[in-house]
């Protein structure tokens, strides 16, 4: 099929998964190209001395968090008191997530190669000062006159062998679409131990952002709130050592014990 069919069966709402099959054959491409010394050198620099100092405010991957993972306290918290950094990750996590973020590099220097994007348009922290909230797409890269944001998932074989959709980075990139206004996706899946990729092609829905809108507006009353009246949300735990509480960063801040209440 030719792109102009594939373009005039896309308008009449005809279904088909051509324009997926195009990018994946795009970015098996990309294996083929020669190195980029220069721009790659920039963009592992930038890695490598990007400010990953202790976070501050309201992050992307809380507020499309499952309802039971979700907490409004622990949201407004973040927004006034420092958060527990890096001590609830277990060792073998931090593993899986170092594995994970070699994949994410290999994907972004070949995006480089093939003049999909700049360094700039590459594990670049973006910034919403309505909600002080920050997020960090893996990629955003322009294939023909479309712009895309890119998700990169690593997965082991018996997961991709079921693999038919990824629904947390499909969670994930609708709500990069919702703060960006870019309204194409692409949510990059590798088996780490084939290399083999699957690829899901989403685009901007609205009614799949309502809950986070939602959350985002709720956290930003509660937080005049107690700007205005020092009224708190309730806490869902209660005591530190729950489950729930001993995972939480702002648990010192929720319970005021240990680390305590350290303002920002």
């Amino acid at each position: 099929m030719s792109i102009e069919q594939q373009i005039k069966n896309e308008a009449k709402g005809i279904k088909n998964d051509t324009s997926t099959l195009i990018i994946e054959q795009k970015f098996n491409s990309l294996f083929y190209l020669p190195p980029k010394p220069k721009e790659e050198l920039e963009f592992m620099k930038k890695l490598l001395f990007n400010n990953r100092g202790d976070r501050y405010g309201l992050h992307a991957s809380s507020i499309i968090a499952s309802e039971k993972d979700f907490c409004v306290r622990e949201q407004v918290l973040s927004l006034f008191y420092q958060q527990i950094q890096n001590q609830h990750i277990p060792l073998n996590l931090k593993r899986i997530f170092d594995e994970g973020n070699a994949i994410h590099e290999k994907w972004q220097r070949l995006f480089l190669r093939g003049d999909l994007c700049d360094v700039n348009g590459l594990d670049e922290s973006q910034y919403n000062e309505e909600y002080d909230l920050s997020f960090t797409p893996d990629a955003i890269i322009k294939i023909g006159k479309k712009q895309y944001i890119v998700e990169i998932k690593s997965v082991n074989t018996f997961q991709f062998k079921k693999l038919n959709s990824h629904p947390g980075a499909k969670k994930q990139i609708q709500f990069y679409m919702l703060l960006t206004g870019i309204k194409n996706g692409i949510i990059l899946c590798e088996d780490k131990n084939t290399q083999e990729i699957k690829m899901f092609v989403e685009t901007f829905d609205e009614d799949e952002v309502v809950l986070f809108e939602e959350r985002l507006e709720n956290i930003k009353m509660r937080k005049d709130e107690f700007i205005k009246r020092k009224k708190m949300v309730k806490k869902i735990c209660k005591e530190p050592n729950s489950k729930r509480a001993s995972k939480c960063p702002m648990r010192d801040a929720c319970f005021n014990i240990g680390l305590g209440r350290v303002k920002l």
